[in-house]
């Protein structure tokens, strides 16, 4: 009974686990391959886990039938011994009664008493058969229970093997989802990027912010004071003149600047139309190739520019036409219009100064406008195109 029920325990706490595995490995949540192969491999220790079951299955039901065919021997052998008991005591009564009687009694007694003997020695011999089968019956019961312990080792070794499946399976598909998390963030940081890519590279954008070199008709002027000796006959000097000289003089100047073009025209229809001209000669007709066109189809327009030059932005302006040609590239002229210090109406370059002023009694701020030329790049354009 102690076996029995044991079994019953060991198949009691293996039918939850198989069902738990069953469970988690018939239907996978994602068709990933590392995955696959461990769901492959649960699902194959979950067929030899069933197979165990199966074949333990059988073996207690053979060796349920083993022990009650055993008991079944066991309960003839007593009652053999029983009735064998029973021979014997009422042999032991005729051998008592023959010594009191009568000589025909005592023959017919010792018939009866030969009787019981020969009963007595089938059933000694019955008692040892089923002696011979209680024997056999123990030698395959211990065989069975051999072939138990056998396969419940194994059993528990692919339980073993399950678990350690299922831990790596469950890992995997908190990879799995860890990575389909990161993965939506990345596609959101994409579309996002995507559409800072698309407003950038909008070639429809009417204002877009530039920068460039400029090549302006005018050079900021850098005054300074200097002393010019006068000289008497004998070499010696009489005294000291001051001079006020122009340290940057020129006729042009380049400066940095930034600003915005606002699109007025476009122009990309006609700069990306057959240019071709047909002459004809006679009866025939050639045609002439005034532009060559691009292999990529351009964008062009005339607008109006904005901007901002040197380093005090808000005291030197550019204003004037744009054009735009090959996507990102500005052409720009118009007027220059700056604040500069120039020398007053009484003082002029390389003209003589009072000794007793400086750079700050002769010098005033004034405003001028300048022509200027300008060539520019769509900065944020052009950091996003395709490689």
């Amino acid at each position: 009974m102690k076996r029995i029920l044991t079994i019953a325990i060991l198949i009691a706490l293996w039918l939850p686990a198989t069902q738990l595995v069953a469970q988690d490995t018939v239907a996978p949540r994602y068709e990933r391959t590392p995955q696959a192969q461990r769901i492959k491999q649960l699902q194959d220790s979950l067929q030899s886990l069933t197979q165990l079951k199966d074949s333990l299955q059988m073996l207690n039901g053979r060796y349920q039938q083993e022990l009650r065919e055993k008991n079944d021997l066991m309960q003839k052998q007593l009652n053999a011994m029983q009735e064998k008991e029973r021979l014997l005591a009422e042999k032991e009564q005729l051998y008592r009664e023959a010594m009191t009687n009568s000589t025909i009694d005592k023959v017919k007694l010792q018939a009866e008493i030969d009787t019981r003997t020969t009963r007595i020695e089938a059933k000694d011999r019955e008692v040892q058969f089923l002696q011979q089968d209680i024997e056999a019956k123990n030698a395959r019961l211990a065989e069975q229970k051999a072939d138990y312990e056998q396969l419940s080792q194994q059993r528990d070794r692919f339980r073993h093997h399950i678990d350690s499946l299922q831990a790596l399976v469950t890992a995997n598909e908190k990879e799995i989802i860890r990575k389909e998390e990161q993965a939506k963030y990345m596609e959101e940081r994409a579309k996002a990027a995507e559409a800072k890519v698309a407003e950038a590279t909008n070639r429809k954008k009417k204002v877009r912010p530039i920068q460039g070199v400029a090549m302006r008709f005018y050079r900021t002027p850098q005054w300074e004071i200097l002393t010019d000796p006068v000289l008497n006959d004998d070499g010696t000097v009489k005294q000291y003149n001051k001079k006020v000289r122009n340290r940057n003089a020129g006729n042009i100047e380049f400066d940095f600047l930034t600003g915005a073009s606002v699109m007025l025209w476009d122009l990309t229809k006609y700069f990306n139309r057959d240019h071709s001209i047909d002459l004809r000669r006679g009866d025939t007709t050639v045609s002439i190739q005034t532009m060559k066109q691009f292999d990529q189809k351009f964008a062009y327009d005339l607008g109006i520019y904005v901007g901002f030059g040197g380093s005090n932005l808000f005291k030197n302006f550019y204003l004037g036409p744009s054009f735009r040609f090959l996507d990102f590239f500005y052409l720009i002229g118009g007027v220059n219009i700056a604040e500069y210090e120039l020398l007053d109406s009484k003082h002029e370059d390389g003209g003589l100064v009072d000794s007793q002023h400086s750079l700050d009694n002769i010098t005033v701020k004034a405003w001028k406008l300048k022509p200027f030329v300008a060539l520019s790049i769509d900065l944020e354009f052009l950091s996003y195109i395709k490689k």
